[in-house]
């Protein structure tokens, strides 16, 4: 009787052990077969899309709440975006982009992160450090939110406004960056300005004076020796399936 009861202690051992086997054989597949994966159409492998975004979702959770909150919404007294509203600073959403983001952030000090658009601070002496700009007078900071509240369809000083197009599509330089139509620019970070989304903000004449005055240049730390390439994927991921119903 003794002998069978250790026989069958060493079958559940074995069989444990087996199983045990089984499931990091399992994990290491789809580790490995997500990063063998095409980011942007992970959604063809339902089994292999859901788990990522359900691991990337506590990644999220752990990682980047603090700053773009639990439901990702963005805090924009501080210029974090809303990672929920369609509207993208850099890139077009895609889990491709969001990857690239996660991994070497913008203006992280890593050499691959974003770091092309910086506003400079028209109401300063020196708006910027790298471009020959001019500062700015409060009045005629005034007159471009005019302008850029006339092409965004608010309401608007007409004269100010009027004196205001020409600073932003000339002297002031703003162009350079948001485009000639104030459309912004995701290859660079450019916001676009007269889509009535704002990234610091409500886009009041006093919010809009201060980014102006004072400058703006948020930042996102650069992931790539804080996760491993699976979870930095799996949140990718997660995030792009924010603005897609929950698909990647």
């Amino acid at each position: 009787m003794r002998a069978i009861r250790m026989t069958m202690v060493s079958v559940v051992v074995v069989l444990a052990v087996l199983a045990g086997i089984g499931w990091a054989f399992h994990k290491s597949h789809a580790r490995s077969a997500l990063l063998l994966a095409d980011i942007d159409h992970v959604s063809a492998y339902p089994a292999l899309a859901a788990s990522a975004r359900a691991r990337g979702r506590r990644i999220f959770l752990d990682q980047c709440a603090a700053c773009h909150g639990a439901a990702a919404r963005g805090d924009r007294s501080a210029g974090v975006p809303d990672l929920t509203d369609r509207d993208f600073l850099y890139g077009q959403g895609r889990a491709s982009e969001i990857e690239q983001i996660v991994l070497h952030g913008i203006r992280s000090g890593d050499s691959k992160g974003w770091r092309l658009a910086v506003m400079p601070a028209y109401g300063t002496a020196r708006p910027s450090a790298t471009e020959p700009l001019k500062p700015l007078s409060p009045a005629a900071i005034n007159n471009i939110i005019q302008y850029l509240r006339k092409r965004a369809g608010l309401p608007h000083e007409a004269a100010s406004a009027a004196l205001g197009g020409p600073v932003f599509s000339g002297s002031g330089g703003c162009w350079d960056c948001h485009g000639p139509e104030g459309y912004g620019d995701s290859a660079i970070g450019a916001p676009n300005l007269v889509d009535r989304i704002w990234l610091y903000g409500d886009g009041s004449p006093a919010w809009v004076f201060r980014s102006i005055s004072e400058g703006r240049h948020g930042r996102c730390p650069a992931f790539v020796r804080r996760l491993d390439p699976v979870s930095i994927r799996q949140v990718a991921i997660y995030v792009a399936s924010l603005v897609t119903g929950g698909k990647s």
